[in-house]
């Protein structure tokens, strides 16, 4: 089983964003790095996280202003978080319990150490299933 802290070593595309900045500047850096999702941060600080949902529930469904409304009016703020020394199952058993589809990781102090997502949580339980079929035939 995959430690999270091995997953959030392989990330790439991590988005952290000031919360001063409005939902359009926020949608754009998070399709610059295709994903759905950005960690919104008042300083070192996570806030926050911004996601395509909240996109569409808390400003288009609205009618607000991408360019008028900032991150920190209309990001979610009651954050689950999982910590560097759970493992998959665990970020798995989160998602699914608090239905949700992305998961900031935190280290001991508290920091953000990275942002997964249920497709990489997917990636990486396809591979142990791949790995465990090899063991098997081999």
């Amino acid at each position: 089983m995959t430690e999270l802290e091995d997953l959030v070593g392989k990330q790439k595309r991590v988005v952290s964003i000031s919360n001063h900045v409005t939902v359009r500047d926020a949608a754009k850096a998070m399709a610059e790095a295709n994903v759905g999702a950005a960690a919104i941060m008042d300083g070192t600080k996570l806030v926050g996280l911004f996601t395509e949902r909240d996109v569409l529930k808390r400003v288009l469904l609205r009618n607000l202003d991408v360019d008028e409304v900032l991150v920190r009016d209309v990001m979610t703020r009651d954050l689950i978080c999982a910590e560097l020394g759970h493992n998959t199952n665990d970020a798995r058993f989160l998602l699914k319990r608090h239905h949700i589809r992305h998961l900031p990781v935190l280290d001991k102090e508290g920091n953000l150490a990275g942002v997964l997502s249920i497709r990489d949580l997917i990636k990486d339980e396809v591979r142990e299933m791949r790995d465990y079929i090899a063991q098997a035939e081999g």
